[in-house]
């Protein structure tokens, strides 16, 4: 069995709300089958569930109530998402266009009260959530471990499960299980290091509704507060760690996609206020670690990220290599309240990456 040692902090979205019982049964509502963009519930008593005559499936809702029906044609998808990842790729014959919904598994979080069904696709893990098995299922967060080669430090992998043995009494933590072989362009020939019973620690921060209370105080990074996750398009070295006060290291998004949009941010369990964020780059390559847009301040409410107001930077950004290594922007807006705050634009250079240093968040 092996340990991953990449800690997955997942909070860009999933919420504990009250919902109604679920009916003791057998529930088998994640797609199969790489590339189909559709899951499908079948319900029937555990203790019949080798009886085709008891199966019934889900055949819509009228009304928010489920309808079920013994008749196959009748059924209809639980799950629909058509959106596609890595639709363009630089490194000929690399697999790309990919759909989200694919092999893995659903798993209900008793203390949370949620399903959770882990997806993946070439380079990424996909998680989605729901109150019941029939849904409505809500994509809450990708992580992207970036384009081949892989390394024994950073990787995804396929057939993505979280065990039920292994989710904590209190539902916020638990084991993913995923692994890789090294037959695709992940891992070169021979290196098995991935493919085993392959286990990463994953943890669960529920957002809960707040108001926030914290006060003016320019010393106070908010990018160090208790259940900070940060957020990116990709890590090309698996660092995300961009808020421990060191500008002199860097990390970078390249990930092998031809990407229009990067971003480096934070999400919180809860919501503040904020008015200033700095942004400090990491190194400039040739080919890339620049936005090729003014990048813009987005704060996050509700699940939707929207441009600050009255924004400004200091000093004014090139959007070139121009923008250096290791050089702090300040960017200052309009009061406002969050609980996510990121710097996003253009992806710069002919390989479409960005790079940063550190990143903080202040109400000053």
């Amino acid at each position: 069995m092996r340990r991953s040692r990449l800690l997955m902090t997942l909070a860009a979205g999933l919420a504990v709300v009250t919902m109604a019982t679920v009916p003791a049964v057998q529930a088998n509502g994640a797609a199969t089958g790489h590339g189909r963009a559709a899951g499908r519930g079948t319900f029937t008593a555990a203790t019949s569930i080798m009886d085709r005559s008891t199966w019934q499936f889900y055949s819509g809702a009228s009304g928010g109530t489920p309808r079920w029906s013994s008749d196959i044609d009748q059924r209809v998808s639980v799950l629909h998402d058509d959106h596609r990842v890595y639709q363009n790729v630089g490194t000929p014959d690399r697999v790309k266009d990919l759909s989200v919904i694919s092999q893995g598994g659903v798993v209900y979080d008793k203390a949370l009260k949620r399903y959770l069904y882990t997806s993946w696709t070439e380079y990424t893990y996909e998680f989605y959530e729901a109150p019941t098995p029939w849904g409505p299922w809500k994509h809450f967060t990708p992580k992207d471990f970036g384009g081949y080669p892989w390394t024994h430090t950073k990787h995804g992998g396929y057939a993505t499960t979280i065990p039920s043995k292994y989710i904590s009494a209190d539902g916020k933590s638990m084991w993913l299980q995923s692994n890789v072989c090294p037959c695709g362009g992940g891992y070169p020939a021979g290196d098995f290091w991935a493919y085993t019973f392959s286990l990463r620690e994953m943890s669960l921060t529920p957002s809960v509704p707040t108001t926030p209370d914290n006060p003016p105080d320019a010393s106070r990074d908010l990018a160090r507060e208790p259940g900070t996750v940060p957020v990116e398009r990709a890590t090309h070295f698996g660092r995300a760690i961009y808020n421990d006060g060191d500008t002199t290291q860097s990390e970078d998004d390249w990930n092998d996609e031809r990407k229009p949009t990067s971003w480096w941010g934070y999400t919180w369990p809860r919501t503040y206020r904020l008015n200033q964020v700095a942004y400090t780059t990491g190194t400039m390559f040739g080919d890339g670690g620049w936005f090729s847009s003014p990048p813009k301040i987005q704060v996050r409410r509700d699940g939707t990220w929207t441009d600050a107001t009255g924004q400004r930077v200091t000093p004014s950004y090139p959007t070139s290599s121009a923008a250096g290594t290791h050089k702090t922007y300040v960017f200052d807006f309009d009061t406002t309240t969050g609980d996510g705050v990121r710097v996003i634009g253009g992806s710069g250079g002919t390989q479409t990456f960005t790079s940063l240093a550190e990143l903080t968040a202040t109400y000053r």
